[in-house]
């Protein structure tokens, strides 16, 4: 039913996806860290517009846009905790 290619894939995606917003979220986290964590978000919004001019495919574009927009999603939270002083620093620990 189920081709195994097919959900290996769909896995190399998901972690790919997730490695990808853990990293945005560690650089964009950091105090000096705004222009940095603006790479990633920008390079993934280039790419899949380029993805949709060269092969005029909307599900591949809706692949690598919608990881794109849950990076700014997360460098806006990140920056927005900064702002408000809400953020933890490396050497702080949560009171739980």
């Amino acid at each position: 039913m189920w081709d195994i290619e097919f959900i290996l894939g769909v896995g190399k995606l998901i972690s790919l996806v997730v490695c990808m917003v853990f990293i945005e979220g560690v650089v964009a986290s950091r105090p000096n860290g705004k222009w940095i964590g603006l790479i990633l978000p920008i390079i993934m919004v280039l790419l899949s517009i380029w993805i949709l001019l060269t092969w005029k495919n909307w599900i591949y574009f809706i692949l690598v846009f919608c990881p794109a927009l849950l990076s700014w999603f997360i460098f806006y939270i990140c920056r927005r905790s900064i702002k408000n002083g809400t953020a933890l620093g490396l050497n702080q620990e949560e009171n739980s």
